[in-house]
This record gives structure tokens, C-alpha cells and sequence, in this order.
């Protein structure tokens, strides 16, 4: 009957399926290199570790977004207008997979517009992963855009404590959580301490969104843990930190997951 109860939890939490399926995200992947995204110069990645989060450009005329989810949004036209702004709280579009950021400054209003929608640079041929529109003032801008990620991130991932306290290594018979985070395929694959998972992901600048988690049924003594485990990442964007060799979810502001590297 226990083990009836725990598999019923699983179910309510969780949409089962095989443990082969893979969870299909909507960004296409990208092609990395030996050190990162291939697409990702220098300048890139000296913004991302200025805290950077999403970047966007588009012609005709030429125009640059720079957004900093915690600080700043930063608006260039060439040989026009610059604006930069405190970032405004990021709004879901109704009807749309989109997300908007909306502000009046003085007398003119700026919103910013991120599709989940692929986008190919009408000059370069180059393609991107979001759909970008900027309304500024009577004027509508579009171009293509793409959130920038920690290429340390793509790696495999083992559960060392959770809120500073370690974790019991004879309560994880079968070994402890892990998670492989692929970037290329933007999806996670985890194993929570008796069951494997997998969902979609998405590294948005300094935080990681992910999906829902969909895995195996086995009945396990600690399928507590693994339900608590999960249910504290499913569909939610969670900030992290990445030190040499440690990943830390920072959950909530009082509570976080410590990782270590193994691969």
C-alpha cells in the first residue's frame, strides 16, 4: 500500500514516460566550441561576466539592446538616440510566447518584445534563437536577439547540500542526485535518487528556466525526497552562481542547492 501511495505522488507530480524520451524545447540548439558557444566572441562573454544577460541588434537602421534583468536596459540607434533604464519587470504577452518589458520615460514609452521565435539576421544570414521588437516612442523596431549563457554550465552535476547542510550519502542507496545540464540540446537530464528525469531548460543570462520534469516510476524509501527535490525546480526560473568545479541553484533567497563537478 506505501509503495501504492508513493507511485500515485510521482504520477501527480510528475507526466510519466520512458526513460529514452526527451523533452523538445523551443529554441534550436547551438553549436558550441572547445570554449563555449561558437558564435560567442570575446566581447560577448566580457558581457556576460558584466552581468549582460540578453543581447539583440537589428539594420535598417542599426540598433543594439543590451538588458541586465537585475539593473539595466540599454536602447542604442545609430547616430540617434541612446537610453539607458532601470529594467522593468518582465510581463508575459497574453496569446503570444513572448515577453515583454514596458516603461515610459519622459515623454516617450519603450517596450521591449522577446519572442520565442527563431530569428535570421537579414544581413549576415546569421540565425538567433528569440524574434526581437523594440517600440520606441512612434517608432517600431525588429532584429533578432539571443539570452547568454555560462558555458561552464554544460557539464555533469552531483548534489552536495542543500541550504549549506550536506547531504546523508546511506539515505541514497543508489548514489546521489546528479543533473547533466546540455546547452546544446537545452535540456536536463537528472537523476533525483531512485528516479531519471528530463526536461527542458532554458539558461537565461544568470538563472536557469526550467521546464516541466518527466521520468521513471520506480517506488524508492526516499521518494519524499526526490518529490520535495524537483518540485523545487519544475517550471521556475531559478538564479545561479558557477565557481571552478561548484554550481549553487539559489532557490530561494534563503535556500540552495550546492553542486559539484564530476564529469
Amino acid at each position: 500500500m506505501k509503495n501504492l501511495v508513493n507511485v500515485v505522488l510521482v504520477v501527480f507530480l510528475f507526466t510519466a514516460c520512458s526513460q529514452q524520451q526527451r523533452v523538445s524545447n523551443h529554441t534550436p540548439p547551438l553549436d558550441y566550441g572547445d570554449k563555449g558557444p561558437a558564435k560567442y566572441t570575446d566581447q560577448l562573454m566580457n558581457k556576460l561576466e558584466n552581468g549582460v544577460d540578453f543581447v539583440a541588434s537589428g539594420n535598417e537602421p542599426f540598433w543594439s539592446l543590451e538588458i541586465n534583468i537585475d539593473q539595466n536596459l540599454t536602447f542604442k540607434i545609430l547616430e540617434g538616440d541612446s537610453i539607458t533604464i532601470a529594467t522593468p519587470y518582465g510581463v508575459k504577452v497574453k496569446d503570444a510566447a513572448a515577453t515583454s518589458y514596458k516603461v515610459e520615460t519622459g515623454r516617450k514609452t519603450i517596450e521591449v518584445i522577446i519572442y520565442d521565435k527563431p530569428c535570421e539576421d537579414g544581413m549576415s544570414g546569421k540565425e538567433f534563437p528569440k524574434s526581437v521588437e523594440v517600440n520606441y516612442g512612434d517608432k517600431r523596431f525588429t532584429g533578432c536577439g539571443s539570452y547568454l549563457s555560462d558555458y561552464r554550465l554544460n557539464d555533469i552535476w552531483v548534489l552536495e547540500s542543500i541550504n549549506q547542510t550536506g547531504l546523508d550519502i546511506t539515505t541514497f542507496p543508489k548514489g546521489l542526485p546528479r543533473m547533466e545540464l546540455n546547452l546544446a540540446l537545452n535540456q536536463v537530464f537528472a537523476f533525483a535518487g531512485c528516479n531519471e528525469f528530463s526536461s527542458s531548460m532554458e539558461v537565461e543570462g544568470k538563472r536557469i528556466r526550467f521546464g516541466r520534469f518527466t521520468g521513471t516510476l520506480m517506488a524508492c524509501p526516499n521518494m519524499n525526497f526526490e518529490s520535495e527535490y524537483l518540485s523545487k525546480l519544475a517550471n521556475r526560473t531559478v538564479p545561479y552562481i558557477i565557481e571552478p568545479g561548484k554550481l549553487i541553484l539559489q532557490i530561494a533567497p534563503d535556500y540552495s542547492y550546492s553542486y559539484k563537478k564530476v564529469d
